[in-house]
């Protein structure tokens, strides 16, 4: 439990950190299935994602539903809950931020998911739970930066320099 506290607190501080660059507010308390993590100036909700292996990949993880009991029943989770209120869609790594227009990007994966991997994570790997693992799209970034809004270099690096994780 105290390495899911650690890396749920470096992600806290990532997420500040983002928030802070680009001027926007980070939504202080976030509890499971929250649809957005900032509001920026003009009022647009926006859900960011650090898709940090994705890098490696050339793929963003593209998560639409989760399970706590070895898959038995699955609920909504990531796009499916933030596709309905938030208005823009952030993948963050340390090379590129991406940002995506919410209403597009449901369309576009409506119209192309068939062509993309289905794939899930597995219990017990990257901070979840026993039985507790996420379903999602494999989306290779080169079709995904046809729709991207904007796409800019990422200031943002999993070990920011308030991270505790930095020197580890």
């Amino acid at each position: 439990m105290d390495k899911v506290r650690g890396f749920i607190s470096t992600q806290s501080l990532i997420e500040r950190h983002l928030a802070d660059i680009l001027n926007w507010i980070y939504i202080e308390s976030q509890k499971k299935g929250s649809c957005y993590d900032f509001i920026a100036p003009d009022g647009s909700k926006i859900e960011a994602k650090f898709d940090w292996d994705s890098i490696k990949t050339g793929n963003h993880y593209l998560e639409f539903a989760q399970t706590s009991d070895n898959g038995k029943t699955w609920v909504p989770s990531g796009f499916a809950l933030s596709a309905e209120e938030a208005d823009y869609w952030v993948v963050v790594n340390e090379e590129y931020i991406r940002t995506f227009r919410i209403e597009a990007l449901k369309n576009w994966v409506k119209e192309n998911r068939s062509q993309f991997k289905t794939t899930q994570t597995r219990s017990g790997v990257n901070h979840n739970r026993s039985g507790q693992f996420s379903k999602a799209y494999l989306i290779p970034f080169t079709m995904l930066d046809t729709i991207c809004f904007q796409k800019q270099s990422s200031m943002i690096s999993r070990n920011t320099p308030e991270s505790p994780e930095k020197n580890s």
